[in-house]
């Protein structure tokens, strides 16, 4: 029966192992969200789900990698 073997790798470079950039949003001024057209609305909330689904993604990566070196992900109600 062939015996396991743990193999050491080295970690990817350091800006490989940084964590996601999470800048700031869109200001939440009811009155600005009135003025952008419905399918361009639409299309800014699909592109922020995935920036933040690819960004939550690296974190588990890097904390997978090297335990911890992430704050936790984002608890934001998906």
């Amino acid at each position: 029966m062939p015996v396991a073997v743990a193999i050491e790798r080295p970690l990817p470079p350091a800006d490989l192992m940084a964590c996601a950039d999470r800048p700031a949003g869109l200001p939440e001024d009811a009155s600005l969200i009135a003025q952008i057209p419905t399918a361009i609305r639409a299309g800014i909330i699909r592109m922020a789900r995935a920036f933040r689904t690819n960004a939550d993604s690296k974190d588990r990566l890097v904390n997978w990698l090297a335990a911890d070196s992430c704050p936790a992900l984002a608890k934001a109600t998906r």
